[in-house]
């Protein structure tokens, strides 16, 4: 006849109430980190995000290698997860540096989005956000034409006419916004229809559209290339460089 000793009940009684904190434990940090992960999407995704610049675009403005703070809040965020979009507090307007995809941009698939917000979020955002493979990048780049807005090159500088105005300002004069560019002096041979030749033929934006340029006009993969974005390809404003130096962009 087999019998279980007052000592060693107490023995498994305490085993397994031992088990059962473990596991209320294990399950307490897995709730925890599960709402930690919700309000940082909700954040990243409506408030503030943090971006690695990692080319050299729009130095001497921001240089490559830099970590820059964007808000997504300001044009208007996206649900995490969603195909929807509410309103932000402001049109987006001549100087303003943003977060941006080119034209061709493919959105990835929602699993993928959501295992680069995961990596996001358990590297305090050094992995998952950045400019990525060509045809699903992210990219920093300054609005130089807004809807109405009629936009031509001229050895690097970009001409803007307004909408109603007869002429052309140059876009030191209309962009209120003080910036540095970079460009390279075209060969005499270098005829004005190749691609880098620093000029390009007037082009009317029409409404939604918006013109995007990188400061350092001879390496930028810009609308120069391949033309006017819509408000769905402008993610977020700009607002803050604070690694390798702490200082406000604007």
């Amino acid at each position: 006849m087999s019998y279980v000793s007052r000592k060693n009940w107490k023995n498994k009684t305490s085993g397994f109430r031992y088990t059962e904190k473990n596991n209320n434990m294990i399950r307490g940090i897995i709730f925890f980190l599960l709402m930690l992960f919700i309000v940082y999407e909700l954040v990243t995704s409506i408030f503030i995000i943090s971006y690695k610049v990692e080319s050299i675009s729009m130095e001497p403005t921001i240089p490559s290698g830099a970590v820059i703070l964007a808000a997504p809040i300001i044009y208007g965020p996206e649900i995490p997860l969603a195909s929807l979009r509410i309103p932000g507090l402001r049109k987006p307007v001549r100087g303003d540096l943003v977060i941006s995809h080119p034209a061709y941009h493919q959105d990835l698939p929602w699993y993928r989005n959501l295992l680069e917000s995961i990596a996001g979020f358990f590297t305090f955002q050094r992995k998952g956000r950045g400019e990525s493979s060509w045809g699903r990048s992210s990219s920093v780049k300054r609005i130089v034409g807004v809807p109405g807005d009629t936009i031509k090159i001229e050895n690097n500088e970009i001409l803007i006419k307004p909408e109603g105005k007869n002429y052309f300002f140059s876009e030191k004069e209309i962009i209120q916004v003080e910036y540095s560019t970079v460009s390279f002096e075209r060969p005499e041979l270098l005829s004005d229809e190749f691609p880098f030749s620093g000029n390009m033929r007037e082009v009317k934006l029409e409404a939604g559209e918006y013109f995007l340029s990188g400061d350092n006009r001879s390496m930028s993969n810009d609308s120069y290339y391949w033309g006017a974005v819509t408000i769905e390809n402008i993610k977020a404003k700009v607002i803050l460089e604070y690694a390798p130096e702490i200082k406000l962009l604007q």
